[in-house]
């Protein structure tokens, strides 16, 4: 046999650093994985955060039976802590409380208020069927812009929104003065 032909047998054979070998292949896809796993649960704990958010003001100010500007600012101060550990600036909430008339039960908006520029998108057609006359509810829109870390895995930025809507507890209706 000749020597080039020894050598080539004797590199086949060997099975040393085979495992290093397939372990440098499977690498770059196992950090893509689980990249792409801590950004999506990062996507799902913003998502958990917002309607966290709209839940916990629409509770908060049905629990009021008059609520002033400040209050309001304080409900928003409360649900922009509910986002930690997220940024507040692309946190925007809307709130509208909606009457229904004491005659025919028509909804038509009583008053509202807004965090960062929030609203609630036709909050009367969100309201239709949702009390009867004389009584009304409240509207609370949450809205989130979450961006990925690392925007290789998961492209975005992705719009998160949440919509609640409460009867007032105490009264027909929370006034706003």
């Amino acid at each position: 046999m000749t020597r080039g032909l020894r050598v080539w047998r004797r590199f086949v054979g060997n099975a040393r650093g085979v495992v290093a070998l397939e372990f440098a292949l499977i690498l770059p896809v196992m950090v893509v994985m689980l990249t792409g796993l801590i950004e999506l649960s990062y996507l799902m704990m913003a998502e958990r955060r917002v309607s966290g958010a709209a839940h916990s003001t629409a509770d908060l100010i049905a629990q009021e039976t008059d609520i002033t500007t400040t209050d309001l600012n304080d409900i928003f101060s409360a649900a922009s802590l509910i986002m930690a550990p997220f940024s507040t600036a692309n946190l925007t909430i809307g709130v509208s409380s909606v009457r229904f008339d004491d005659t025919n039960g028509n909804p038509s908006q009583d008053w509202s208020g807004a965090y960062n520029s929030g609203s609630v998108s036709n909050p009367t057609t969100l309201a239709t069927g949702m009390g009867e006359a004389g009584s009304s509810v409240i509207i609370v829109t949450a809205s989130y812009t979450y961006t990925p870390v690392l925007s290789a895995v998961l492209s975005g930025p992705y719009t998160l929104s949440e919509t609640a809507i409460t009867r007032p507890r105490y009264l027909p209706y929370v006034g706003f003065y």
